[in-house]
């Protein structure tokens, strides 16, 4: 399935000087001559994308931090930064920590541009709406992921051009949160439902909805977050695959129940993805480096799951299973599993740590989860099952409806426990565990008796940063 691949141009921050002696020569790209066009304003937005496919975020980010804080996964490998990650004794000069905040703040740094610029452009109306939309949905979405890993943080908003601007101290989060508000206010009012073959991939009015309806879950903003999330149900763009497992094929990308994706293309000079050799299982043949065996699978996720539930043999790889003519053998892992949802072996167009696929943030099944959780919470406990339901109902999953009758603690609990079984390893669960509380309790029931309650849920500011800028402070316990 054709995708978008978003090239960006390279913006060079410089200003003019009115001395012809100083002036940039006339081939250099530069905030002054870029942004007069509607080719230059598609560009600047593609670079806002590009962000989200860098280490710490799209590939070696989210997944990374959402599957090993939680116990979900181990790191496997020999890198120590992800080693702390897991082991939660992350120092505030760890390097994967970091490269998140970098990326964030470069993906903050080009909406910005694209919001403060493109509006003095000359071009067709409808399309700067929806540029400027995309770019209000990237801010948020940047936001909205630092404030999970680091709490409070700074919040800019317009691009900084002197440099004692660039000295910002952290804003509280809940100031944070009414700006990504606004951004999915103002992204779901520009965007439209769907795209052509030649766009598909950017931010439709469905993601935002989705990840307001995230946001307002995030806050117990309850009966917001019902009605945001009804809103994409009754929208009728997007169902679910037949195959679960559909969500993580190449050739059905950016299918009818993907919300927003992460776009990547093999073959094009850092546009790949690196995750498929590294989730791999180490020297195991399924790809053309062999395999590297990150992110292996604990006995505690792999023991979550009902026995008669089949998401658990789509998740993982087990002893004796069969993957491009190779069976997998247990010994290749320390813990006897390797993660499978973003293996895609060996094939056309995959290359040596260079695959195009891509990284799901949000698909319906989350969105339905979200419905459910929202309504449960809101008192509507009996209509909270209906979402839960269209899932168990997938041809292939095809597992019991929710029992009638729950209490909505019960209800509560079957909800937490689905969105484990249905997004296991996509990178969810620490933020669900942080969010509902639970957190301290089950990782201390898993061993991880080192999580240090009020402390550990936050990630520390890196240093680097705070050595740049002395008006960061630090959170608690770092």
């Amino acid at each position: 399935m054709r995708k978008i691949y978003f090239l960006a141009a390279a913006l060079i921050m410089t200003s003019c000087d009115k001395d012809f002696l100083e002036k940039q020569p006339l081939n250099v790209v530069t905030t002054d001559n870029f942004y007069k066009t509607s080719d230059d304003a598609i560009r600047a937005v593609n670079a806002a994308y590009k962000p989200l496919m860098y280490n710490g975020l799209g590939q070696f980010g989210l997944d990374r931090f959402g599957n090993y804080l939680a116990g979900d996964a181990v790191s496997s490998g020999d890198n120590a930064d992800w080693a702390q990650v897991e082991n939660l004794s992350v120092t505030a000069d760890n390097g994967a920590i970091r490269s998140t905040w970098n990326a964030a703040y470069q993906g903050i740094l080009r909406a910005n541009l694209v919001l403060e610029k493109v509006p003095g452009i000359t071009m067709d109306a409808t399309l700067k709406k929806r540029v400027l939309a995309e770019a209000s949905f990237l801010r948020a979405i940047y936001y909205h992921y630092l404030i999970l890993l680091f709490g409070d943080v700074p919040l800019i908003t317009r691009q900084q051009v002197n440099p004692s601007e660039f000295l910002v101290p952290r804003n509280a989060k809940e100031e944070v949160y009414q700006q990504i508000i606004k951004d999915l206010q103002s992204a779901e009012a520009g965007l439209p439902l769907s795209y052509g073959a030649a766009d598909l991939g950017r931010v439709t009015q469905g993601a935002a909805k989705g990840f307001l309806a995230k946001v307002y879950l995030y806050r117990k903003q309850w009966p917001e977050a019902a009605a945001k999330a009804k809103e994409v149900v009754d929208s009728k763009v997007y169902s679910l695959f037949d195959r679960y497992f559909d969500n993580f094929e190449l050739a059905t990308e950016n299918g009818k129940e993907s919300i927003f994706e992460v776009q990547y293309a093999s073959f094009l000079g850092g546009l790949g993805n690196q995750t498929n050799n590294y989730d791999a299982p180490r020297g195991s043949g399924f790809t053309l480096d062999g395999g590297y065996g990150y992110g292996s699978p604990t006995k505690f996720f792999v023991n979550s799951f009902a026995p008669n539930d089949p998401r658990l043999g789509y998740s993982i790889f087990r002893n004796g299973d069969v993957f491009q003519g190779i069976t997998y053998s247990s010994s290749t892992s320390p813990t006897g599993y390797s993660p499978r949802k973003y293996v895609v072996g060996k094939g056309a167009n995959i290359g040596k740590s260079d695959d195009p696929k891509n990284y799901i943030l949000m698909r319906y099944a989350d969105l339905l989860l979200i419905y459910a959780e929202a309504l449960n919470e809101s008192g509507k406990t009996t209509e909270a099952a209906d979402p839960i339901n269209i899932i168990h109902a997938r041809k292939d999953v095809n597992i019991a409806p929710i029992q009638t009758g729950l209490t909505q603690d019960q209800m509560r609990t079957a909800i937490k426990q689905e969105r484990n079984f249905e997004l296991g390893l996509e990178g969810h669960r620490w933020f669900d565990l942080v969010r509902w509380g639970d957190a301290a309790t089950y990782l201390k029931s898993i061993g991880k008796t080192n999580f240090r309650d009020g402390i550990s849920e936050l990630l520390p500011i890196p240093q680097a940063e705070r050595d740049i800028n002395p008006k960061l402070t630090q959170n608690k316990g770092y």
